[in-house]
């Protein structure tokens, strides 16, 4: 019984069906295919990713190169589960306090 009430409102027969399941829907529905739009979510692409819009292309490799590395995602860790075991246990020293405080 309830499939049959709420089909309509979401999948109308006619051009009055959907008229009248206006007021029942929510105002956003989401885009062409009803999925929810969130613009922080959205992925971006960027063709060079780690490189800064504004560098040009006539800087030549060097300048790509340059930035290897020095993206968060690309830098060297340590055991992050063997300090994070050593904080729990209050066995970390302060220097790595410090530097786990940072992050």
């Amino acid at each position: 019984a309830t499939y049959q009430k709420l089909l309509p409102l979401y999948f109308p027969r006619s051009l009055e069906e959907e008229i009248q399941s206006l007021p029942y829907l929510p105002a956003d529905i989401g885009n062409a295919e009803g999925e929810p739009v969130v613009p922080e979510r959205q992925i971006r692409i960027t063709e060079k990713p780690g490189v800064p819009d504004d560098a040009s292309d006539e800087e030549g490799l060097e300048a790509d190169l340059s930035f290897i590395g020095s993206h968060a995602f690309a830098r060297m860790e340590g055991d992050v589960d063997k300090q994070r075991r050593l904080i729990l246990q209050g066995q970390l020293s302060e220097a790595a306090l410090q530097k786990q405080h940072q992050r």
